[in-house]
């Protein structure tokens, strides 16, 4: 338990360690993490915990309720490209993050239209994966990687969203798959 706490803490860039009220979603947050731990570093933000699976879903709203976060804390089921073109969601997130949601380009473009104008995306990755998010093609999404760190518990990248990102964003699945972004 300690080494999930110690992984998700390392999500938080140093601009959201303050006690501002921020808007947060988790892509691909499966049973809660690292959405339910970070709820819990940052007692004044708000989080949508978004997953595919409904079983899973369920393992993380029970995991909300122990902690008593119903009250900023919400379990989507559904799927994230769908989504990311619902207005609700769309450009709505300061921050947005995502520990095993996909490969980078489709994490990519599926993540960044759900940050609002200055929003970040911050994804932990193996070493391959920073090799993927430095290797460019953020810019076809408007966004660029503003900075990675390494800690004990892990590999993180951070995006940051640059301009409007174009409504076709994210693609299908077939789409992303044919002709990734990078």
């Amino acid at each position: 338990m300690e080494e999930l706490l110690e992984h998700a803490a390392g999500f938080i860039p140093a601009a959201f360690r303050v006690d501002a009220a921020v808007r947060c979603v988790d892509v691909g947050s499966g049973v809660g993490i690292p959405g339910v731990f970070l709820a819990a570093l940052l007692p004044h933000s708000s989080w949508n915990l978004i997953d595919s699976n409904e079983r899973r879903c369920d393992l993380a709203r029970n995991a909300v309720s122990a902690l008593d976060l119903n009250d900023r804390v919400a379990v989507i089921h559904g799927r994230i490209d769908d989504l990311a073109h619902d207005p609700e969601h769309r450009g709505g997130y300061d921050l947005a993050v995502s520990r095993l949601f996909a490969a980078p380009p489709e994490t990519a473009e599926c993540c960044v239209p759900l940050l609002n104008a200055h929003g970040s995306l911050v994804v932990s990755c193996s070493a391959d994966g920073l090799v993927r998010w430095t290797s460019g093609g953020l810019s076809t999404i408007n966004a660029d990687l503003s900075e990675s760190w390494n800690l004990p518990a892990g590999s993180y990248v951070r995006i940051s969203r640059v301009g409007e990102i174009d409504s076709k964003y994210p693609r299908r699945a077939a789409a992303r798959r044919r002709t990734p972004l990078f």
